[in-house]
């Protein structure tokens, strides 16, 4: 073989690595998966979004052993599909996730690689999803549902995580949720364009 036919090959095979390497990168990852809600309690998020149609902007303010930060998120879906677009407040990305055909797509902005996709679709589906939803994805506890947009979810007796979202429209208000295991707390504060 000449000395410029091995560089072609060297260079074919670099370039085959490479594209590898960054497919391996863009790949989504494939739903279901399950997420753990706190020690054998563990969430499935279902193939497509359970959220139905929704549009919304929305303050984020986690709370998690006493550090408080704040981000906007802005959400859109339909039952294909669902993004969710985080942002420091009035500035550049954290991250966007898309979730639809069975598969979450993570892009990262200025968010860490420690900030978990999954974890927040999990926390998303224990505050908006519906019942039904919840009751076919949640196991390893007891999930009781109560009044005003409550919903709990129990283990051996002990409160494990608590959710509350506006009732009527979801979107619209104030919902919460206190993770009492993992020792974090979720407010925020939704504006949806749907009927109030």
């Amino acid at each position: 073989m000449s000395q410029d036919g091995g560089r072609v090959v060297r260079l074919v095979a670099f370039l085959l690595c490479c594209a590898t390497a960054l497919a391996g990168c863009a790949a989504p990852g494939k739903l279901p998966a399950t997420e753990g809600l706190a020690p054998g309690v563990r969430i499935a998020l279902p193939r497509t979004s359970p959220f139905g149609d929704v549009e919304a902007a929305q303050l984020v303010e986690v709370n998690r052993g006493g550090r408080r930060s704040r981000f906007d998120a802005f959400v859109e879906g339909n039952d294909g599909r669902f993004t969710l677009a985080m942002t420091v407040p009035s500035g550049p990305s954290l991250m966007t996730l898309e979730w639809r055909e069975g598969a979450l797509l993570a892009r990262r902005g200025l968010a860490p690689e420690a900030i978990d996709a999954k974890r927040i679709l999990a926390d998303f589906m224990l505050v908006y999803a519906p019942e039904a939803a919840l009751r076919k994805a949640v196991s390893g506890g007891d999930l009781v549902f109560s009044g005003g947009g409550v919903r709990r979810i129990f283990r051996n007796g002990e409160l494990l995580i608590e959710a509350r979202a506006p009732e009527g429209n979801p979107w619209q208000g104030e919902a919460r949720l206190v993770n009492f295991v993992y020792d974090y707390t979720l407010t925020i504060q939704s504006r949806s364009p749907g009927p109030q």
